[in-house]
């Protein structure tokens, strides 16, 4: 509807508003002047402020100038009118002493000190009562001072405007004083009174009356009047807040990325609204940079419950909705899923992160997307499945949004602290978003063998197999095997009684022959049940992700 919000039938455009009359009034009442006739004003206030101690007339001043009123005494009563409503007084040259005729002009003072820019500080009601500033200046190459108003009154823009070019045009147009002498036939010429000489179309107010001999009038010429055009604010959102927000972050320390096997640094996901520039996060007791994020991240949380699923295979079961902070998804071709797009990270919350792929994202509820048709457990991190991912659980959006983060040698599997300080902020701002992490290096870790099995063969022994997964390279369908990703093979075999190892082994090939007479050695007869647990060997000697078997022999 427009302005009607503010003139028309809306009511909430004007319930907050005050009348320019009843402000005038108080203002007099509190300074003790309670015979005051404020009856001809007209215009709505917005907002006035008044915080400092002040008389009556400089409280006054500021409203006086953006509505455009004066005020003169009038039988003993202190009138308020606008200027535009006066009509000026006509004087013949004639009435004019002789004295006057000749010196009419004789106190205009030297136009270089004009000022030639008014500048308004005021509180502007469309940017969330922000200080604003509105400025008038001439535009010829006139040279002077600048003329500065502060206004404590709720304006929009464009009253401050003009508000400017009054203020400007008031200075200007007070630069030219003249004094005149007439006689008793204009006694009643009051201060506050236009007039206007002759036939001229210049019109003069009366600033001051001396009553001698001859009546002796001090006037200043008046520009132009025009009623005053002063708003309240229009509707519209906020302006967003002067400090940047808390920033919402995850560091992912994940698998080899395809496209980025030789990058073992974690990434770095950063949130904040409104987004205002790059983010930093900071890391270690001395703070220093890790990471530098260009845009927002796609993340948010778990509205629903994510179970497991099956790996290696399409999850038909699994339906999850996440609330995002920001951003969009949208579905894509099975086609597309299995050539590696909407792939997600799913925050385990002890440092793990289960990576997911999704075909059908859809938009249910504003930020609200329900996920369906997943890949389950990508990337070898099926070990990060859990039972359930809960509600609140952090998801990520794994795109070119995210950065890398640089982490020492030594930090690795250390308790480390990280600051994501609001934007332009230094790291130990207390507003910073602080988490401690630990982190596992996951792209340097083996994933766990797949395919284990286990047999008793006719000697009594258990031929026992596997299959190693490659963190790289390991998708390609030619013949030969895919990289070693070590210098050379090894893996560790556990043989487990409930949560008890009977005996571990280390051998350099995906399978082991578990004898009979070990058998004995380890359980006093050759087990009908048997616990297994392997994983491969890292190249630092430490152990990778394990599968586990238990098994009927």
């Amino acid at each position: 509807d427009g302005a009607s919000w503010r003139l028309g039938h809306w009511l909430n455009g004007r319930a907050g508003l005050s009348s320019l009359a009843e402000i005038v009034t108080h203002i007099c009442a509190r300074a003790g002047v309670e015979d005051v006739d404020a009856s001809n004003l007209l215009g709505a206030v917005g907002g006035y402020i008044v915080d400092a101690p002040l008389d009556a007339r400089s409280a006054l001043e500021p409203l006086m100038a953006a509505y455009d009123f004066a005020a003169v005494e009038r039988e003993g009563a202190l009138v308020f009118f606008h200027r535009h409503e006066i009509e000026p007084a006509a004087i013949a040259l004639e009435a004019l002493s002789a004295e006057s005729i000749g010196e009419a002009y004789a106190t205009r003072a030297d136009g270089a000190d004009a000022p030639v820019e008014a500048r308004v500080r005021f509180i502007d009601g469309e940017r969330d009562y922000l200080i604003g500033t509105a400025s008038a200046r001439r535009l010829d190459r006139a040279e002077g001072g600048v003329a500065s108003i502060d206004a404590p009154l709720v304006l929009d823009v464009g009253s401050a405007e003009d508000l400017a070019q009054r203020v400007l045009s008031d200075r200007r147009a007070a630069n030219e004083m003249l004094q005149i002498g007439l006689g008793p036939a204009h006694l009643a010429l009051e201060p506050g009174d236009a007039i206007v000489l002759g036939d001229g179309a210049d019109t003069y107010e009366i600033v001051r009356i001396e009553d001698a001999e001859h009546r002796r009038l001090e006037l200043r010429r008046a520009r132009a009047s025009l009623p005053a055009r002063v708003n309240g604010g229009k509707p519209g959102a906020p302006t967003p807040p002067t400090l940047a927000p808390t920033p919402a972050f995850a560091v992912l320390d994940l698998p080899l990325l395809p496209g980025a096997e030789d990058d073992e640094r974690p990434l770095a996901a950063i949130f904040a609204s409104p987004w205002r520039g790059a983010h930093h996060l900071y890391a270690g007791a001395s703070l220093t940079r890790r990471a530098s994020v260009a845009q927002p991240a796609i993340m948010g949380e778990l509205v629903w419950t994510l179970w497991p699923g099956p790996v290696d295979r399409w999850d038909e079961g699994n339906v999850v909705r996440v609330t995002l902070y920001g951003g969009a998804l949208a579905s894509a071709e099975a086609s597309a899923v299995l050539d590696g797009a909407n792939i997600f990270a799913i925050g385990a919350g002890d440092g793990e992160w289960e990576v997911v792929q999704a075909r059908s994202c859809v938009l249910v509820a504003p930020n609200t997307y329900e996920l369906r048709g997943f890949l389950r457990g990508q990337l070898g991190s099926a070990h990060a499945m859990r039972a359930p991912h809960p509600v609140g659980a952090r998801i990520v959006k794994l795109d070119a949004r995210l950065a890398r983060c640089d982490v020492g040698s030594h930090e690795w599997g250390e308790a480390l602290g990280f600051l994501a300080p609001p934007f332009g902020l230094i790291a130990s701002d207390e507003r910073a978003a602080s988490e401690m992490l630990t982190l596992p290096r996951a792209a340097a870790r083996p994933w766990a063998p797949a395919h284990l099995r286990a047999r008793r063969v006719a000697s009594g022994d258990v031929e026992m197999s596997w299959t190693r997964c490659a963190r790289a390279g390991g998708d390609a369908w030619g013949a030969g095997e895919p990289p070693l990703g070590a210098v050379a093979e090894s893996y560790r075999l556990h043989i487990l009684d409930g949560a008890i190892v009977k005996r571990s082994v280390t051998v350099g090939a995906p399978a082991y022959t578990y004898s009979s007479t070990d058998q004995t050695v380890d359980f006093g007869a050759p087990p009908g049940l048997l616990r297994l647990r392997v994983s491969q060997v890292a190249e630092n000697g430490g152990e990778g992700l394990n599968k586990e078997l238990t098994i009927t022999l």
